[in-house]
C-alpha cells in the first residue's frame, strides 16, 4: 500500500493559567489548560484522500481531565470517528498514588476496503478478498494507583462488527460460522493489573511495564459471541549512551479462547500496530505473540527519528507455541512531539509489500 502524508499545519495552541498548582485526587497538577490540534490531509492508494482532525483539550474544567478526539474521513476507504474522555488525564496520574480514575471511550472506524487473507499462520497473500468491516466499540474503565508503581484496572467493553459488502466468489462469506459474514456483538468484563515504572505516559524515555489481562464476554443477551482472553504485556525504557535517544522494547502474548469464535474477535497481526510491514491483519488466529524493538532518537525541534524490527506469529491454540516461521519486517520512522500526544509516521519493510501508517502515540 502506497500513502504519501502530507501534514498542511501543524498548529500548537497552550493556554496557560496562572493560578497555582494544586493537588486532586491524589494527582499533582500545575492547573494549567492546554489546546492543541493538528489538521491532517492524508493520500492513499486505496483509501483515496483523507482529511480530518487530532485535538486534545487538558484540564478546561480545572478537574485534570482530558478530551482527546479524532474526526478522519477518506474518499475511498476510512470513516475514523474517536473520543477519549480521561479523568484525570493519564499523564497527570502517572506514576502517582490515586483513589480513582474514570476513562471512557467511544472509536468507531469503518473501513469500505478493508482485507482478509485467511485465517492462521500460513494464509497467502495471494487469496487477498477485499470487504466492507465496520466496528463501533464503547468502553467505560474504573482505575485505581494502588502505589507509584501498582495500578489496577476493571472495564466494561461493549464492541460490534459489522462485515459485508463481499465479492462474488468471497471466501470469508462461506467461512463458518455464519457470524463472518454478519454482525459479531458482544460486552465483556475486563481486569487489569500493572506495575509500571515509566518516567512518562506519553514518551517514556525510562522504566519498565509488566501488565496481565483477564476478559470474559459470557453467554447472555446482550450480544451473540462469547469468550475469554488472557493477556500478558512486557515493556522496557533503556536510555543509551547518546543523549535523549532510549531503546524501547515491547513483548506480548494473547490467547482467545471459544466456540466458533468468528473473525471479528480472532486476534490479528499486521499492521501499523504490530507488525509495520504487513498489511492490516495480515494473520489471524486465537492465540498471538509479537516483540517489537526500537531506537528512539531525536532530530532537531521537536521532531524525533525511530528505527526497529517488528517479529509476530499466530498460532491455532497455546499448545503450539514456538519460535518457528515468526514473521519479521524492519522499519523506520518519524515523530513529532506535541506536548500532549504524538504524531507516529510508520514505514515498515516487508516480503509482500511496504507499510505506512500515520497514526498517535508511541507504539507503546
Amino acid at each position: 500500500m502506497l500513502r504519501v502524508i502530507i501534514l498542511l499545519t501543524v498548529f500548537m495552541l497552550i493556554l496557560p493559567r496562572t493560578c497555582a498548582g494544586q493537588e486532586q485526587n491524589g494527582v499533582q497538577s500545575d492547573s494549567s489548560s492546554k489546546l492543541e490540534f493538528l489538521p491532517i490531509l492524508s493520500y492513499d492508494t486505496d483509501a483515496g484522500v483523507g482529511y480530518g482532525i487530532k485535538s486534545f483539550f487538558l484540564n478546561y474544567l480545572h478537574t485534570d481531565e482530558s478530551f482527546d478526539v479524532v474526526l478522519f474521513n477518506s474518499t475511498r476507504g476510512e470513516r475514523w470517528y474517536r473520543a477519549v474522555y480521561s479523568l484525570p488525564d493519564f499523564e497527570r496520574r502517572q506514576g502517582t498514588v490515586y483513589p480513582l480514575a474514570l476513562d471512557l471511550t467511544i472509536d468507531y472506524d469503518k473501513w469500505i476496503g478493508y482485507n482478509f487473507f485467511g485465517v492462521g499462520n500460513t494464509s497467502s497473500y495471494a487469496n487477498k478478498e477485499a470487504y466492507t468491516r465496520e466496528p463501533l466499540e464503547m468502553s467505560a474503565q474504573l482505575s485505581r494507583g494502588f502505589s507509584e508503581q501498582w495500578v489496577g484496572q476493571l472495564a466494561v467493553r461493549y464492541r460490534t462488527v459489522r462485515n459485508f459488502g463481499f465479492q462474488d466468489d468471497s471466501r470469508l462469506a462461506a467461512l463458518a460460522p455464519a457470524l463472518n459474514a454478519g454482525r459479531a456483538t458482544f460486552v465483556s468484563l475486563q481486569g487489569t493489573i500493572r506495575y509500571d515504572t515509566r518516567n512518562s505516559f506519553i514518551n517514556p524515555s525510562s522504566g519498565i511495564v509488566l501488565q496481565g489481562e483477564v476478559e470474559e464476554s459470557p453467554s447472555w443477551s446482550l450480544g451473540n459471541v462469547s469468550f475469554t482472553r488472557y493477556a500478558i504485556w512486557t515493556q522496557a525504557y533503556v536510555p543509551v549512551l547518546v543523549p535523549q535517544t532510549v531503546l524501547a522494547v515491547r513483548g506480548g502474548l494473547q490467547d482467545v479462547s471459544g466456540d466458533n469464535l468468528p473473525i471479528q474477535v480472532m486476534l490479528p497481526i499486521g499492521g501499523g500496530s504490530t507488525l509495520r510491514g504487513y498489511p492490516q491483519d495480515r494473520f489471524l488466529g486465537p492465540v498471538s505473540a509479537v516483540m517489537n524493538v526500537e531506537l528512539r532518537f531525536p532530530i532537531i525541534w521537536r521532531f524525533g527519528g525511530i528505527a526497529g524490527y517488528d517479529v509476530g506469529r499466530v498460532f491455532g491454540d497455546i499448545g503450539q507455541l514456538g519460535f518457528a516461521t515468526w514473521r519479521g519486517n524492519p522499519m523506520a520512522g518519524l515523530r513529532f512531539y506535541f506536548d500532549t500526544f504524538v504524531v507516529r509516521l510508520d514505514v515498515g519493510f516487508g516480503p509482500e509489500t511496504t507499510g505506512f501508517y500515520l497514526n498517535f502515540g508511541q507504539l507503546f
